[in-house]
């Protein structure tokens, strides 16, 4: 954008963005100046993936400590979407949109979860000329850090029940109106039954009313399923007719009309002659040994043949094997150290602040991690990390993973697990989620995390003030 333009007012301000609605002096056209001076804001928002979904942005660019996005206003090409939803529109219409409506939502599920929000507000879509959706961009934050959970499917949710019933759910009381295979894809949003977005695009295609509509591969599952049903159709009708009338009106009595019990098969016979076999040589051989064993006890003691050669009974080994088990540490890995540990943290080259084991104070195993915080200021500490470029956790990639952990401290206090995906050695996206930390009782702390192309991610423990934190059993997999 050149600079030969006029501020008409400010929009929205606070200490990190800034956004004006400004006058081209030269073609008297109305644009919106978006600029964004926080860092971690910043590290949140990815120019190329805005860039990439149909929007308003005339430019978007950053530099070193900012990024500006100019967007023009769309209140006069396009329609609201709450407004054109309530136009009266076709069933078709309807399906329609809500196919861009999920195909939106899965082209952004690779961007940060309050990217993900802010784009899916109902007052930030409109439908153009071609009844396509359109995103404003002039996006505005109310904080620096990314949401604690991911509002996608609910917000998806949201934006399908509009288009059929042309109001949001409330308190989740969705309308009786809408068609039941929507219905049902609103309720599995809400619920967050998917995976990715894709999973609604699929269910949504095998409707019954889409695959009438639109066509699609529906009809050739239902055949094939028809053909499992009835595999002899074929065949059947391959019969010339005289042979068919032949069964039903002279008196021919043929072989494939009658019912007969299936013979048994060769196979069946074989392994119940094994089975006979089998149980006429162990009776004989229980016979056999019983005898033995009288004969045994008849005849003088023998020395045991299990002593060894300086003279030891079976019980005074079984006593120095306990003693050496007690003297042998649980070679299992603690919980704590599977995603802690010296080799990870220098793999991932990670310098920063992070957690201590503690041999003193745990939950399960042998220890706990602890971060410490001497004095009145912020502390944030590493207490655990996922490298999916290592082989044994790439298949969380892609995915939905749950983040769980045990945590307690020496004083009651609040404080943040901290979430940073990093891709190319570089951030791409950061949350956080409040945590009440307690000095009696082990809190669970579970969060549910999706994961896309990332290459790392780093989880700390953040707190103010005085104080010991410790975490225990901390387990990260994906959701089933």
């Amino acid at each position: 954008m050149n600079n030969n333009y006029t501020i008409i007012r400010t929009i929205y301000e606070n200490v990190f963005q800034r956004i004006l609605e400004c006058k081209d002096n030269a073609t008297g056209e109305i644009f919106y100046s978006n600029i964004i001076t926080s860092q971690k804001l910043i590290n949140l928002i990815n120019i190329e993936d805005l860039k990439q979904i149909n929007s308003n942005i005339l430019e978007c660019y950053n530099t070193e400590d900012r990024i500006f996005i100019f967007t023009k206003p769309l209140d006069n090409d396009c329609r609201k979407f709450s407004d054109y939803v309530n136009n009266s529109l076709t069933l078709k219409q309807q399906f329609s949109l809500t196919e861009k409506s999920i195909v939106l939502a899965h082209s952004i599920y690779n961007m940060t979860d309050v990217v993900q929000q802010k784009i899916l507000d109902l007052d930030r879509l409109y439908i153009d000329e071609n009844d396509s959706i359109v995103v404003d961009c002039n996006l505005i934050f109310e904080q620096e850090y990314d949401i604690a959970d991911n509002e996608t499917f609910r917000r998806l949710g949201d934006v399908i029940h509009m288009i059929f019933s042309g109001t949001e759910i409330i308190d989740y009381n969705v309308s009786d109106t809408i068609p039941p295979d929507i219905l049902k894809i609103v309720v599995r949003c809400l619920t967050k039954e998917y995976i990715f977005p894709k999973d609604a695009l699929e269910e949504l295609k095998r409707s019954s009313i889409y695959t009438m509509l639109f066509g699609g591969t529906v009809n050739e599952y239902r055949e094939i399923d028809r053909e499992r049903e009835s595999p002899s159709i074929n065949s059947t009708q391959k019969q010339p007719e005289d042979k068919v009338l032949n069964i039903y009106l002279e008196n021919e009595e043929q072989e494939p009309t009658k019912k007969k019990k299936p013979p048994i098969s060769k196979e069946i016979k074989r392994a119940v002659l094994s089975l006979l076999i089998v149980v006429a040589v162990l009776l004989v051989g229980n016979s056999i040994i019983k005898k033995v064993r009288g004969k045994e006890d008849e005849a003088e003691p023998v020395i045991n043949p299990l002593e060894t050669e300086i003279g030891q009974k079976p019980e005074q080994q079984a006593e120095e094997i306990e003693e050496i088990d007690e003297n042998i540490e649980d070679p299992a890995i603690d919980s704590t150290l599977v995603h802690f540990n010296d080799q990870l943290i220098e793999s991932i080259g990670y310098s920063g602040e992070k957690a201590e084991i503690d041999k003193n104070i745990f939950l399960e195993g042998t220890n706990s991690l602890m971060v410490a915080n001497t004095g009145p200021g912020k502390v944030k500490a590493l207490f655990a990390a996922v490298d999916f470029t290592d082989e044994n956790y790439s298949y969380m990639l892609m995915q939905q993973i749950g983040v769980s952990a045990k945590i307690r401290a020496e004083k009651d206090l609040e404080a943040l697990v901290v979430f940073e995906a990093y891709k190319n050695g570089a951030i791409k996206s950061n949350f956080h989620t409040l945590v009440d930390v307690y000095d009696d009782i082990w809190s669970q702390v579970s969060v549910p995390i999706n994961v896309t192309d990332a290459e790392l991610l780093n989880i700390y423990i953040e707190y103010e003030g005085e104080n010991r934190v410790w975490i225990d059993s901390i387990f990260i997999d994906v959701m089933k």
